[in-house]
């Protein structure tokens, strides 16, 4: 989801063995989609086919782009180097549609932007707008939002004012979700892409949810990639603490995409080693305060992938079909 830096480890990708499954029941699980579903361009039979997909797979949340923050905190979908303000109106009916087509799924928008190009941190003014904003998307019909700042270093103590703002902007009831970063590690050791322990669990009491991005992590082994994943999983679950202790609930990212760059190889990071790894990790009993895995991204997971999922993950057969905007241009 985010290009960390290149630290090349020459491997060759190998097999891997299968742990002892976790088996977590269906429902829990989350993807990242499009902008097309708040900002508009599907075909109208799109919000009945995703509510049935998410239904089949075992999707409770949702992650729709609603894209970048502008310099005056609105946001909207980067268009030609700008940013095009989403429409109330058409967010509203997405909004409004998906809840009739299924009322039990979570509608999280996913905003934010690249620092110091979308978000000025430090800029008091920007993030009571972008705030109120969100707290007219939640006015529209959505659960809350998950915030995704493209990169934050700890010392940018700015972004916890920005989810404080946001989180009493859009109201007790309604769910902060963050894009974390995974936990400082040797393997990858860059600290603008990584968060401490105490970081994350800073954030988590912050927010409602954590969906930390298990993913970009220039590794050329398929079993180096298991083992650090199985190592965040292990060590995530031992620092966050559940929502009745002032914590929050929390999701490993998974990597389901293609994209050939130094910091993503996808025959290394792939989904079935990430669902391995988060399995190991997790032990014979997952916290309770984990909710499952957040795919990256709808548009990108094939129905191989997701045969992945359904059997490593779900332990079943696959149930076939993809995201209906897997194929959208």
């Amino acid at each position: 989801m985010l290009p960390m830096l290149m630290l090349l480890v020459a491997c060759t990708p190998e097999a891997s063995p299968a742990p002892s499954p976790v088996v977590v029941a269906g429902g829990t699980d989350a993807m990242w989609m499009r902008r097309h579903w708040i900002h508009g361009g599907l075909p109208a039979a799109a919000p009945a086919a995703l509510a049935e997909l998410t239904r089949t797979r075992g999707v409770d949340t949702i992650f729709p782009s609603l894209g970048p923050m502008d310099a005056d905190g609105w946001p909207g979908w980067r268009d030609e180097g700008s940013v095009r303000r989403y429409d109330p109106q058409v967010a509203g009916a997405f909004f409004t549609e998906m809840k009739a087509q299924r009322p039990d799924l979570q509608i999280l928008p996913w905003t934010g932007g690249v620092i110091d190009r979308d978000v000025r941190l430090e800029d008091p003014v920007q993030r009571a707008a972008f705030a109120s904003h969100i707290a007219e998307i939640v006015a529209l019909g959505a659960d809350g939002v998950q915030l995704n700042v493209e990169t934050i270093p700890e010392e940018r103590r700015a972004f916890l004012d920005l989810l404080r703002e946001t989180r009493a902007a859009i109201g007790p009831e309604a769910t902060l979700s963050v894009a974390a970063y995974p936990p400082r590690t040797s393997l990858h050791p860059f600290e603008d892409v990584h968060w401490s322990l105490e970081f994350l669990a800073e954030v988590c009491g912050i927010s409602n949810d954590l969906s930390v991005m298990g993913y970009d992590t220039s590794l050329r082994s398929r079993a180096l990639y298991r083992g650090l994943v199985e190592d965040w999983t292990r060590e995530l679950a031992a620092a966050l603490k559940p929502p009745a202790e002032g914590g929050c609930t929390w999701r490993m990212g998974v990597p389901a995409y293609s994209d050939d760059e130094p910091w993503h190889d996808p025959a290394v990071e792939t989904v079935d080693e990430s669902i391995r790894g988060i399995q190991a990790g997790l032990g014979p009993e997952a916290p309770p305060n984990f909710r499952g895995l957040a795919l990256y991204a709808s548009w990108t997971t094939s129905e191989d992938e997701w045969a992945d999922v359904d059997r490593l993950w779900h332990q079943r057969e696959p149930v076939g079909g993809v995201s209906p905007d897997f194929l959208e241009d």
